[in-house]
């Protein structure tokens, strides 16, 4: 994982849990639909659906307007989240 605050995580292979629950969040249209209701409400210029587990974050859906370089995929160890 990079050291820089705006670097996206590095992508790590998922187990087929996670993948299968990326790509089934990645079909449900509405979730699009309230991403971008939730940046337009708070401000917000990353909006994300994640997974979390208890050593892991893997982002579902994104909504990327600041450029930090997530994707629907990526991990990220939990102790690295808030």
């Amino acid at each position: 994982m990079s050291d820089s605050p705006n670097s996206a995580p590095e992508s790590s292979v998922l187990d087929s849990a996670a993948a299968a629950d990326v790509a089934a969040i990645g079909r449900i249209d509405a979730v699009k639909t309230v991403l971008r209701l939730l940046l337009e409400t708070t401000g917000l210029r990353l909006g994300v659906v994640a997974r979390v587990t208890e050593n892991s974050w893997t982002c579902c859906a994104v909504l990327d307007e600041m450029n930090f370089g997530l994707h629907p995929g990526d991990t990220l160890e939990v102790a690295t989240t808030f």
